[in-house]
Protein backbone atom coordinates (compact mmCIF):
# COMPACT_ATOMS: atom_id res chain seq x y z
CA UNK A 1 0.00 0.00 0.00
CA UNK A 2 1.31 3.46 -0.93
CA UNK A 3 0.74 5.34 2.35
CA UNK A 4 1.82 8.69 0.89
CA UNK A 5 -0.75 8.47 -1.90
CA UNK A 6 -3.43 7.38 0.56
CA UNK A 7 -2.69 10.41 2.74
CA UNK A 8 -2.89 12.66 -0.33
CA UNK A 9 -6.35 11.29 -1.07
CA UNK A 10 -7.53 11.75 2.52
CA UNK A 11 -6.13 15.27 2.80
CA UNK A 12 -7.04 16.48 -0.69
CA UNK A 13 -8.57 19.95 -0.81
CA UNK A 14 -9.95 21.73 -3.88
CA UNK A 15 -10.83 25.25 -5.07
CA UNK A 16 -14.49 24.18 -4.99
CA UNK A 17 -16.59 21.04 -4.45
CA UNK A 18 -17.21 20.98 -8.21
CA UNK A 19 -13.46 20.82 -8.88
CA UNK A 20 -13.21 17.97 -6.38
CA UNK A 21 -16.11 16.16 -8.03
CA UNK A 22 -14.31 16.32 -11.37
CA UNK A 23 -11.08 14.98 -9.83
CA UNK A 24 -12.77 12.08 -8.05
CA UNK A 25 -14.91 11.25 -11.10
CA UNK A 26 -11.73 11.02 -13.16
CA UNK A 27 -10.15 8.72 -10.56
CA UNK A 28 -13.18 6.41 -10.48
CA UNK A 29 -13.27 6.29 -14.28
CA UNK A 30 -9.55 5.51 -14.50
CA UNK A 31 -10.03 2.62 -12.06
CA UNK A 32 -12.85 1.19 -14.21
CA UNK A 33 -11.05 1.87 -17.51
CA UNK A 34 -8.02 -0.12 -16.40
CA UNK A 35 -9.79 -3.08 -14.80
CA UNK A 36 -12.81 -3.31 -17.13
CA UNK A 37 -11.49 -2.31 -20.57
CA UNK A 38 -13.99 -4.32 -22.63
CA UNK A 39 -16.89 -2.03 -21.80
CA UNK A 40 -14.98 1.01 -23.06
CA UNK A 41 -13.74 -0.66 -26.24
CA UNK A 42 -17.23 -1.92 -27.09
CA UNK A 43 -18.78 1.52 -26.57
CA UNK A 44 -16.05 3.21 -28.64
CA UNK A 45 -16.60 0.77 -31.49
CA UNK A 46 -20.40 0.97 -31.32
CA UNK A 47 -20.36 4.76 -31.48
CA UNK A 48 -17.25 5.15 -33.64
CA UNK A 49 -16.17 7.52 -30.89
CA UNK A 50 -12.77 8.94 -30.07
CA UNK A 51 -11.54 7.56 -26.74
CA UNK A 52 -10.73 10.97 -25.24
CA UNK A 53 -14.13 12.36 -26.24
CA UNK A 54 -15.91 9.39 -24.69
CA UNK A 55 -13.98 9.69 -21.43
CA UNK A 56 -14.71 13.44 -21.27
CA UNK A 57 -18.44 12.89 -21.75
CA UNK A 58 -18.65 10.15 -19.12
CA UNK A 59 -16.60 12.34 -16.76
CA UNK A 60 -19.06 15.21 -17.19
CA UNK A 61 -22.05 13.03 -16.33
CA UNK A 62 -20.38 11.32 -13.38
CA UNK A 63 -18.89 14.52 -11.95
CA UNK A 64 -22.29 16.22 -12.14
CA UNK A 65 -23.91 13.23 -10.41
CA UNK A 66 -21.31 13.25 -7.61
CA UNK A 67 -21.64 17.00 -7.13
CA UNK A 68 -25.45 16.90 -7.18
CA UNK A 69 -25.36 14.12 -4.57
CA UNK A 70 -22.91 16.10 -2.43
CA UNK A 71 -25.22 19.14 -2.55
CA UNK A 72 -28.28 17.05 -1.63
CA UNK A 73 -26.42 15.36 1.25
CA UNK A 74 -24.84 18.54 2.58
CA UNK A 75 -21.36 17.29 1.72
CA UNK A 76 -20.46 20.20 -0.59
CA UNK A 77 -18.07 22.03 1.71
CA UNK A 78 -16.15 24.83 -0.06
CA UNK A 79 -12.88 22.89 -0.04
CA UNK A 80 -14.42 19.58 -1.16
CA UNK A 81 -13.09 17.86 1.96
CA UNK A 82 -16.27 15.82 2.54
CA UNK A 83 -16.65 14.50 -1.01
CA UNK A 84 -15.09 11.20 0.06
CA UNK A 85 -18.29 10.62 2.08
CA UNK A 86 -20.59 10.92 -0.96
CA UNK A 87 -22.76 7.75 -1.03
CA UNK A 88 -22.35 5.82 -4.26
CA UNK A 89 -25.88 4.42 -4.35
CA UNK A 90 -27.34 7.94 -4.46
CA UNK A 91 -25.07 8.75 -7.41
CA UNK A 92 -26.16 5.49 -9.09
CA UNK A 93 -29.77 6.69 -9.06
CA UNK A 94 -28.86 9.98 -10.74
CA UNK A 95 -26.84 8.22 -13.43
CA UNK A 96 -29.42 5.49 -14.09
CA UNK A 97 -32.05 8.05 -15.15
CA UNK A 98 -30.06 11.24 -15.82
CA UNK A 99 -32.17 14.36 -15.53
CA UNK A 100 -30.85 17.57 -17.07
CA UNK A 101 -32.77 19.63 -14.51
CA UNK A 102 -30.85 17.88 -11.73
CA UNK A 103 -27.41 17.42 -13.27
CA UNK A 104 -26.91 20.70 -15.12
CA UNK A 105 -27.49 22.91 -12.02
CA UNK A 106 -24.72 20.90 -10.34
CA UNK A 107 -22.29 22.47 -12.82
CA UNK A 108 -21.57 26.08 -11.78
CA UNK A 109 -22.65 28.63 -14.41
CA UNK A 110 -19.43 30.56 -13.92
CA UNK A 111 -17.29 27.42 -14.00
CA UNK A 112 -13.68 28.18 -14.91
CA UNK A 113 -12.43 24.70 -14.06
CA UNK A 114 -14.17 23.03 -16.99
CA UNK A 115 -16.35 25.58 -18.81
CA UNK A 116 -17.37 23.09 -21.52
CA UNK A 117 -18.97 20.66 -19.06
CA UNK A 118 -22.33 22.46 -18.82
CA UNK A 119 -22.74 22.67 -22.58
CA UNK A 120 -21.57 19.06 -22.97
CA UNK A 121 -24.24 17.85 -20.57
CA UNK A 122 -26.87 19.97 -22.25
CA UNK A 123 -26.15 18.56 -25.72
CA UNK A 124 -26.04 15.02 -24.42
CA UNK A 125 -29.24 15.07 -22.35
CA UNK A 126 -31.42 17.07 -24.75
CA UNK A 127 -30.67 15.00 -27.85
CA UNK A 128 -33.65 14.57 -30.20
CA UNK A 129 -32.31 12.91 -33.36
CA UNK A 130 -31.63 9.13 -33.52
CA UNK A 131 -27.85 9.53 -33.54
CA UNK A 132 -27.92 11.83 -30.52
CA UNK A 133 -30.24 9.51 -28.64
CA UNK A 134 -27.96 6.55 -29.42
CA UNK A 135 -24.99 8.45 -27.97
CA UNK A 136 -27.06 9.42 -24.94
CA UNK A 137 -28.06 5.79 -24.30
CA UNK A 138 -24.51 4.50 -24.76
CA UNK A 139 -22.91 7.14 -22.51
CA UNK A 140 -25.58 6.68 -19.86
CA UNK A 141 -25.14 2.90 -19.91
CA UNK A 142 -21.33 3.20 -19.68
CA UNK A 143 -21.47 5.74 -16.83
CA UNK A 144 -23.96 3.51 -15.06
CA UNK A 145 -21.61 0.54 -15.30
CA UNK A 146 -18.73 2.61 -13.94
CA UNK A 147 -20.57 3.81 -10.85
CA UNK A 148 -22.28 0.47 -10.20
CA UNK A 149 -18.95 -1.36 -10.36
CA UNK A 150 -17.74 0.87 -7.55
CA UNK A 151 -21.00 0.67 -5.59
CA UNK A 152 -20.74 -3.12 -5.55
CA UNK A 153 -17.48 -2.91 -3.58
CA UNK A 154 -17.89 0.17 -1.41
CA UNK A 155 -20.49 2.47 0.10
CA UNK A 156 -18.80 5.82 -0.52
CA UNK A 157 -16.47 7.51 -2.95
CA UNK A 158 -13.73 7.31 -0.33
CA UNK A 159 -14.11 3.54 0.01
CA UNK A 160 -13.20 3.13 -3.63
CA UNK A 161 -10.51 5.79 -3.84
CA UNK A 162 -8.66 4.12 -0.98
CA UNK A 163 -7.97 1.22 -3.35
CA UNK A 164 -6.20 3.61 -5.74
CA UNK A 165 -2.70 3.03 -4.30
CA UNK A 166 -3.04 -0.70 -5.00
CA UNK A 167 -4.14 0.06 -8.55
CA UNK A 168 -1.28 2.54 -9.00
CA UNK A 169 1.26 -0.07 -7.91
CA UNK A 170 -0.20 -2.60 -10.34
CA UNK A 171 0.04 -0.08 -13.20
CA UNK A 172 3.64 0.70 -12.28
CA UNK A 173 4.46 -3.01 -12.33
CA UNK A 174 2.86 -3.25 -15.77
CA UNK A 175 5.20 -0.54 -17.02
CA UNK A 176 8.36 -1.84 -15.39
CA UNK A 177 8.20 -5.64 -15.45
CA UNK A 178 9.80 -7.38 -18.46
CA UNK A 179 7.71 -9.41 -20.87
CA UNK A 180 7.59 -12.16 -21.97
CA UNK A 181 8.58 -14.37 -19.06
CA UNK A 182 8.93 -18.11 -18.62
CA UNK A 183 6.71 -20.29 -16.43
CA UNK A 184 8.72 -19.26 -13.36
CA UNK A 185 8.30 -15.56 -14.06
CA UNK A 186 11.89 -15.05 -15.26
CA UNK A 187 12.52 -13.05 -18.48
CA UNK A 188 12.94 -15.32 -21.48
CA UNK A 189 16.55 -15.37 -22.62
CA UNK A 190 15.57 -15.53 -26.28
CA UNK A 191 14.06 -12.06 -26.35
CA UNK A 192 15.97 -8.95 -27.43
CA UNK A 193 17.49 -6.91 -24.63
CA UNK A 194 14.64 -5.39 -22.67
CA UNK A 195 12.00 -6.98 -24.88
CA UNK A 196 9.37 -4.61 -26.21
CA UNK A 197 8.36 -1.83 -23.83
CA UNK A 198 4.72 -1.54 -22.80
CA UNK A 199 4.25 1.63 -24.83
CA UNK A 200 5.84 0.09 -27.94
CA UNK A 201 3.73 -3.03 -27.44
CA UNK A 202 0.54 -0.96 -27.35
CA UNK A 203 1.58 1.01 -30.40
CA UNK A 204 2.34 -2.18 -32.29
CA UNK A 205 -1.20 -3.37 -31.53
CA UNK A 206 -2.57 0.00 -32.66
CA UNK A 207 -0.61 -0.17 -35.92
CA UNK A 208 -1.77 -3.71 -36.65
CA UNK A 209 -5.37 -2.83 -35.88
CA UNK A 210 -5.26 0.09 -38.30
CA UNK A 211 -3.81 -2.03 -41.11
CA UNK A 212 -6.31 -4.78 -40.38
CA UNK A 213 -9.09 -2.20 -40.68
CA UNK A 214 -7.77 -1.11 -44.09
CA UNK A 215 -7.96 -4.70 -45.28
CA UNK A 216 -11.49 -5.06 -43.88
CA UNK A 217 -12.55 -1.95 -45.78
CA UNK A 218 -11.26 -3.30 -49.09
CA UNK A 219 -12.68 -6.76 -48.34
CA UNK A 220 -9.39 -8.68 -48.45
CA UNK A 221 -8.02 -9.59 -45.01
CA UNK A 222 -4.69 -11.43 -45.02
CA UNK A 223 -4.59 -14.38 -42.56
CA UNK A 224 -1.02 -13.58 -41.51
CA UNK A 225 -1.97 -10.05 -40.46
CA UNK A 226 -5.06 -11.29 -38.60
CA UNK A 227 -2.89 -13.80 -36.78
CA UNK A 228 -0.25 -11.17 -35.93
CA UNK A 229 -2.91 -8.85 -34.50
CA UNK A 230 -4.38 -11.67 -32.38
CA UNK A 231 -0.91 -12.61 -31.10
CA UNK A 232 -0.02 -9.06 -30.10
CA UNK A 233 -3.38 -8.59 -28.37
CA UNK A 234 -3.11 -11.91 -26.54
CA UNK A 235 0.39 -11.01 -25.34
CA UNK A 236 -0.81 -7.60 -24.15
CA UNK A 237 -3.63 -9.19 -22.13
CA UNK A 238 -1.22 -11.77 -20.68
CA UNK A 239 1.29 -9.07 -19.83
CA UNK A 240 -1.38 -7.14 -17.94
CA UNK A 241 -2.51 -10.11 -15.85
CA UNK A 242 1.06 -11.04 -14.94
CA UNK A 243 1.82 -7.50 -13.80
CA UNK A 244 -1.45 -7.01 -11.91
CA UNK A 245 -1.05 -10.42 -10.19
CA UNK A 246 -3.63 -10.77 -7.38
CA UNK A 247 -5.14 -7.40 -8.30
CA UNK A 248 -6.09 -8.51 -11.82
CA UNK A 249 -9.83 -8.27 -12.41
CA UNK A 250 -11.95 -11.21 -13.62
CA UNK A 251 -12.35 -9.39 -16.94
CA UNK A 252 -8.60 -9.03 -17.41
CA UNK A 253 -8.06 -12.73 -16.62
CA UNK A 254 -10.87 -13.73 -18.99
CA UNK A 255 -9.43 -11.58 -21.79
CA UNK A 256 -6.00 -13.19 -21.36
CA UNK A 257 -7.34 -16.74 -21.37
CA UNK A 258 -9.82 -16.20 -24.21
CA UNK A 259 -7.37 -14.54 -26.61
CA UNK A 260 -4.65 -17.09 -25.77
CA UNK A 261 -6.97 -19.99 -26.49
CA UNK A 262 -8.17 -18.31 -29.69
CA UNK A 263 -4.56 -17.93 -30.88
CA UNK A 264 -3.80 -21.55 -30.10
CA UNK A 265 -6.89 -22.79 -31.97
CA UNK A 266 -6.25 -20.52 -34.96
CA UNK A 267 -2.61 -21.58 -35.19
CA UNK A 268 -3.59 -25.25 -35.04
CA UNK A 269 -5.83 -24.72 -38.08
CA UNK A 270 -3.59 -22.39 -40.08
CA UNK A 271 -0.14 -23.78 -39.26
CA UNK A 272 1.21 -20.23 -38.87
CA UNK A 273 2.85 -20.89 -35.50
CA UNK A 274 6.60 -20.26 -35.29
CA UNK A 275 7.70 -21.57 -31.89
CA UNK A 276 9.39 -24.84 -31.01
CA UNK A 277 6.33 -26.55 -29.50
CA UNK A 278 3.15 -26.80 -31.64
CA UNK A 279 -0.18 -25.37 -30.46
CA UNK A 280 -1.73 -28.85 -30.26
CA UNK A 281 0.69 -29.99 -27.54
CA UNK A 282 -1.16 -30.97 -24.36
CA UNK A 283 1.14 -28.90 -22.15
CA UNK A 284 -0.79 -25.82 -23.27
CA UNK A 285 -4.20 -27.23 -22.29
CA UNK A 286 -4.23 -25.71 -18.82
CA UNK A 287 -2.03 -22.73 -19.61
CA UNK A 288 -2.64 -21.35 -23.12
CA UNK A 289 -1.02 -18.08 -22.02
CA UNK A 290 2.34 -19.87 -21.94
CA UNK A 291 1.85 -20.71 -25.60
CA UNK A 292 1.35 -16.98 -26.23
CA UNK A 293 4.67 -16.25 -24.53
CA UNK A 294 6.45 -18.79 -26.72
CA UNK A 295 5.03 -17.31 -29.92
CA UNK A 296 5.51 -13.72 -28.83
CA UNK A 297 9.17 -14.37 -28.02
CA UNK A 298 9.67 -15.57 -31.58
CA UNK A 299 7.69 -12.65 -32.91
CA UNK A 300 9.69 -9.88 -31.23
CA UNK A 301 12.95 -11.43 -32.35
CA UNK A 302 11.97 -10.25 -35.82
CA UNK A 303 11.25 -6.77 -37.10
CA UNK A 304 7.89 -5.55 -35.79
CA UNK A 305 8.03 -1.98 -36.97
CA UNK A 306 6.61 -0.55 -40.19
CA UNK A 307 3.57 -2.44 -41.40
CA UNK A 308 3.35 -3.24 -45.09
CA UNK A 309 -0.02 -3.61 -46.78
CA UNK A 310 0.42 -5.14 -50.25
CA UNK A 311 -2.05 -4.17 -52.94
CA UNK A 312 -4.52 -6.96 -53.64
CA UNK A 313 -6.15 -7.98 -56.86
CA UNK A 314 -8.60 -5.30 -57.97
CA UNK A 315 -7.09 -2.66 -55.71
CA UNK A 316 -4.41 -0.03 -56.04
CA UNK A 317 -2.14 1.52 -53.45
CA UNK A 318 -0.37 4.85 -53.32
CA UNK A 319 2.36 5.34 -50.72
CA UNK A 320 4.35 8.49 -49.98
CA UNK A 321 7.23 8.75 -47.50
CA UNK A 322 7.88 12.14 -45.95
CA UNK A 323 10.73 13.16 -43.65
CA UNK A 324 10.49 16.36 -41.62
CA UNK A 325 11.99 17.97 -38.54
CA UNK A 326 9.76 19.72 -36.05
CA UNK A 327 9.96 21.07 -32.52
CA UNK A 328 7.71 20.89 -29.52
CA UNK A 329 7.67 21.78 -25.85
CA UNK A 330 6.75 19.05 -23.39
CA UNK A 331 3.28 20.06 -22.10
CA UNK A 332 2.49 19.86 -18.41
CA UNK A 333 1.32 16.40 -17.32
CA UNK A 334 2.01 14.88 -20.74
CA UNK A 335 1.88 11.12 -20.21
CA UNK A 336 3.81 8.36 -21.94
CA UNK A 337 6.18 10.74 -23.69
CA UNK A 338 9.63 9.17 -24.04
CA UNK A 339 11.66 12.40 -24.05
CA UNK A 340 10.84 14.14 -20.80
CA UNK A 341 12.56 17.30 -22.06
CA UNK A 342 11.53 20.89 -22.50
CA UNK A 343 11.52 22.35 -26.00
CA UNK A 344 13.28 19.96 -28.35
CA UNK A 345 13.35 18.69 -31.92
CA UNK A 346 12.58 15.33 -33.49
CA UNK A 347 13.13 14.00 -36.99
CA UNK A 348 9.91 12.35 -38.12
CA UNK A 349 9.33 9.77 -40.83
CA UNK A 350 5.74 9.95 -42.07
CA UNK A 351 4.19 7.23 -44.21
CA UNK A 352 1.02 8.24 -46.05
CA UNK A 353 -0.89 5.44 -47.77
CA UNK A 354 -4.15 5.05 -49.63
CA UNK A 355 -5.28 1.54 -50.55
CA UNK A 356 -8.56 1.39 -52.45
CA UNK A 357 -10.26 0.63 -55.77
CA UNK A 358 -9.08 2.23 -59.03
CA UNK A 359 -12.41 4.06 -59.22
CA UNK A 360 -11.63 6.09 -56.10
CA UNK A 361 -7.90 6.57 -56.62
CA UNK A 362 -8.29 8.58 -59.79
CA UNK A 363 -5.53 10.51 -61.54
CA UNK A 364 -6.78 13.69 -59.88
CA UNK A 365 -6.76 12.03 -56.45
CA UNK A 366 -3.25 10.67 -57.00
CA UNK A 367 -2.02 14.12 -58.00
CA UNK A 368 -3.60 15.73 -54.93
CA UNK A 369 -2.08 13.10 -52.66
CA UNK A 370 1.37 13.52 -54.17
CA UNK A 371 1.21 17.33 -53.98
CA UNK A 372 -0.07 17.29 -50.41
CA UNK A 373 2.64 14.90 -49.25
CA UNK A 374 5.35 16.99 -50.92
CA UNK A 375 4.04 20.13 -49.22
CA UNK A 376 4.77 18.62 -45.80
CA UNK A 377 8.51 18.50 -46.59
CA UNK A 378 8.81 22.08 -47.80
CA UNK A 379 10.15 24.78 -45.51
CA UNK A 380 7.16 26.94 -46.35
CA UNK A 381 4.82 24.03 -45.65
CA UNK A 382 2.73 23.50 -42.51
CA UNK A 383 5.13 21.19 -40.68
CA UNK A 384 8.81 21.34 -41.69
CA UNK A 385 10.78 23.14 -38.97
CA UNK A 386 7.63 24.29 -37.21
CA UNK A 387 6.59 24.16 -33.56
CA UNK A 388 4.01 21.42 -33.08
CA UNK A 389 2.61 23.43 -30.18
CA UNK A 390 1.52 26.12 -32.62
CA UNK A 391 -0.38 23.81 -34.93
CA UNK A 392 -4.15 23.70 -34.60
CA UNK A 393 -5.22 21.79 -31.51
CA UNK A 394 -1.79 21.62 -29.88
CA UNK A 395 0.03 18.48 -28.79
CA UNK A 396 -2.26 16.47 -26.52
CA UNK A 397 -1.60 13.76 -23.93
CA UNK A 398 0.31 10.77 -25.23
CA UNK A 399 3.32 10.66 -27.51
CA UNK A 400 3.65 13.52 -29.96
CA UNK A 401 3.96 10.93 -32.77
CA UNK A 402 0.46 9.65 -32.00
CA UNK A 403 -1.01 13.13 -31.97
CA UNK A 404 0.94 14.13 -35.09
CA UNK A 405 -0.38 11.09 -36.98
CA UNK A 406 -3.92 12.32 -36.36
CA UNK A 407 -3.01 15.89 -37.32
CA UNK A 408 -1.36 14.79 -40.60
CA UNK A 409 -4.35 12.55 -41.34
CA UNK A 410 -6.72 15.50 -40.93
CA UNK A 411 -4.54 17.91 -42.91
CA UNK A 412 -4.05 15.51 -45.82
CA UNK A 413 -7.62 14.16 -45.72
CA UNK A 414 -9.26 17.55 -46.07
CA UNK A 415 -7.34 18.11 -49.33
CA UNK A 416 -8.36 14.83 -50.96
CA UNK A 417 -11.52 14.17 -53.00
CA UNK A 418 -14.55 13.07 -50.95
CA UNK A 419 -14.59 9.36 -50.11
CA UNK A 420 -10.84 8.80 -49.83
CA UNK A 421 -10.36 9.66 -46.16
CA UNK A 422 -11.76 6.28 -45.06
CA UNK A 423 -8.89 4.62 -46.95
CA UNK A 424 -6.16 6.98 -45.76
CA UNK A 425 -3.60 5.54 -43.34
CA UNK A 426 -0.92 7.69 -41.69
CA UNK A 427 2.03 6.38 -39.68
CA UNK A 428 4.44 8.67 -37.85
CA UNK A 429 7.77 7.53 -36.41
CA UNK A 430 10.21 9.65 -34.45
CA UNK A 431 13.34 8.13 -35.98
CA UNK A 432 15.56 8.71 -32.94
CA UNK A 433 13.13 6.91 -30.61
CA UNK A 434 11.43 3.50 -30.58
CA UNK A 435 10.60 2.31 -34.07
CA UNK A 436 6.97 1.24 -33.67
CA UNK A 437 5.11 3.95 -35.62
CA UNK A 438 2.03 5.68 -34.27
CA UNK A 439 -0.93 5.16 -36.57
CA UNK A 440 -4.07 7.04 -37.50
CA UNK A 441 -6.87 5.59 -39.61
CA UNK A 442 -10.35 6.99 -40.03
CA UNK A 443 -12.25 10.01 -41.20
CA UNK A 444 -10.50 13.35 -40.97
CA UNK A 445 -12.20 15.39 -38.27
Amino acid sequence: MDDDLLQQIEKARFPSPWAGSIAWAQALIQWHFILSPNTWVETEEDLGADQDELISTVTAVLAAALHATAIAQGLDTPDGARLLHVPLQSAVQLVTAPDLDVLQPAVPKDDVIWPQARELLGRLLTAKDPNGLAVQDAVTALTNRVIRAHAEHGETVGDRLRTTPDLRQAVERLTSLPYPVDENGAPLAAQPAGGLSLEAHRRAAESLKAHHRVQQIIGDVHPALSRELLLVRAALHDRTVLAFADYASPEQKKNAHTTAQALREQDAKSGLWRGEIPPTDSRWDDAPQQYVRQEYTTYISRAVAGRQTPASSGHVTSVHMVEVSAHHTLPVQLRNHPCGQGRHRHDYRIRIEVLTTPGLLTEDASTRLRTTAAALERVEGPLQGKDLDRLGGGVKAGTDERWLAGWVHQWVGTQLPPGLTDYLLVEVEATDLETIPAVHLGKAR
